[in-house]
């Protein structure tokens, strides 16, 4: 009996290691691509050990350090875009969770759509939207445009922490004469302070992560991370060495917000799992 319960254990802890390997060895792949001499990069048969280099990450930050100002950029926008869209996204998930609308349902599939659609759809009605009111090449015209994308994916998930939210803690409040906008901001809001953290965490990586917008809607000074990425692609050849110094420099930021807020993070995710 012992011994078997010896080999489940053995199995359970291979079977976690196979799983951690396939989902960090990428990651792991990368950053030794990015500290590795570029000429061994591909090398056959593949060199398993090296002499770390930081060339690569001090061409895209410092000499000439084209990505440092796009990390910049990128943090602009992100931030923004968070900004903007809690305002919106809170209330507008409040009203569909506690208030009779008609169609609220089709508001929420709306809302499920526009999650949906790949944005390269909203590229060109985008574009000449933007050219015409003369935004382009502006940070706002591309944490305007990220709403498209941010706001959906908030009212779905900040409606169902509000949800979560017993309806006698709101009644208590109206019956001593407290509005809606009261009852929101001083009983409901602080009791999914967790939700609302977790919500601008995911909205800030959803931000951070899109290409599609700042591709068309950036200039040369306000361009992202991930829109100067791709100018490792070109012609004369792929320098995957800045390539991957420059993906490890993109992990970094939602890796501290995760780390950080992670308390949050688990506090957000198994809110109104329990019940008393």
């Amino acid at each position: 009996m012992k011994s078997r319960k010896t080999f489940y254990t053995a199995l359970t802890y291979a079977a976690g290691l196979l799983f951690l390997a396939v989902f960090i060895g990428p990651i792991l792949w990368f950053l030794a691509l990015a500290i590795r001499p570029a000429e061994t990069a591909f090398a056959m048969p593949p060199q398993l050990t090296f002499e770390p280099t930081f060339d690569a990450f001090r061409h895209i930050l410092v000499d000439p350090g084209t990505n440092a100002p796009q990390l910049v950029n990128s943090l602009i926008v992100a931030i923004a875009a968070v900004l903007l869209n809690l305002p919106f996204s809170v209330p507008a998930a409040y009203a569909l969770s506690r208030f009779k609308l008609r169609g609220k349902k089709n508001i929420m599939l709306w809302y499920l759509g526009l999650l949906m659609a790949p944005p390269i759809a909203f590229l060109i009605p985008y574009f000449v939207l933007i050219t015409r009111i003369g935004l382009q090449g502006s940070y706002f015209s591309m944490v305007l445009v990220l709403q498209t994308l941010t706001i959906p994916f908030s009212v779905w998930l900040m409606k169902s922490f509000i949800d979560e939210v017993p309806a006698e803690l709101e009644e208590a409040g109206r019956v001593d004469g407290a509005r809606w906008y009261t009852i929101m901001w001083r009983i409901t809001l602080p009791i999914v302070r967790p939700g609302i953290i977790v919500t601008s965490m995911f909205a800030f990586v959803f931000a951070w992560n899109n290409a599609a917008f700042p591709l068309v809607l950036s200039s040369r000074s306000t361009a992202t991370l991930p829109i100067g990425t791709l100018g490792y692609f070109a012609t004369s050849g792929v320098t995957w060495n800045y390539i991957a110094a420059a993906a490890v420099l993109a992990v970094i930021p939602p890796m501290i917000i995760f780390l950080v807020f992670d308390r949050y993070v688990v506090r957000g995710l198994t809110f109104g799992s329990v019940k008393g």
